[in-house]
């Protein structure tokens, strides 16, 4: 018999005791019965997994966060889609960009960028052409500067940068954004 790694010994043991006390017997009794099911359910949990913290906490450099969308708690790397921001919007620079960005809803964060970084080997090759841009976070520089996260594919792989928001976009900048269901 195979030996269990200790850090799955640990991950088991955290799974059970974070199980609700109340779940639904029916519910716990299907899954005993069909464990393909079960598997099933947790496969579906651990690849959309829920948003976590901020792990580059930008005011850590003294910056100020403007807002942070955290909304929806999960995604799968496979719904995201580019979208473009829109026409007349290359040419729109300054503090109307800034208002532009912070009037818009339903847009994807810092959060979801993270997020999608850690999962970069799911992502499609034709968005490495591109700049991946999630302005659902803002953050205000030092310098006074909105910044927002992007993903960048450099020299083989995926990086997290900010953009400057007052110097616009351009035609290698699509914004993040989920696929309808």
């Amino acid at each position: 018999m195979a030996e269990i790694p200790d850090w799955y010994a640990e991950f088991a043991a955290a799974v059970v005791a974070a199980l609700p006390r109340d779940i639904d017997e029916n519910a716990a009794r299907a899954w005993t019965l069909d464990p393909d099911n079960l598997r099933y359910a947790l496969t579906a949990l651990a690849t959309a997994a829920g948003i976590g913290p901020l792990r580059n906490d930008k005011s850590e450099e003294g910056w100020e966060l403007v807002r942070d969308v955290t909304e929806p708690e999960t995604i799968a790397v496979d719904q995201l889609q580019m979208g473009s921001f829109g026409d007349g919007i290359e040419d729109l620079i300054g503090e109307p960009m800034v208002e532009l960005v912070l009037g818009m809803e339903g847009l994807l964060g810092q959060r979801h960028a993270e997020y999608v970084l850690d999962r970069q080997g799911d992502l499609p090759e034709e968005f490495q052409r591109y700049a991946l841009v999630f302005p659902g976070t803002v953050w205000k520089s030092q310098d006074q500067n909105h910044q927002v996260p992007c993903l960048v594919y450099r020299s083989g792989e995926w990086a997290l940068i900010f953009g400057i928001l007052e110097g616009g976009f351009d035609n290698r900048d699509r914004i993040a954004e989920l696929a309808a269901t």
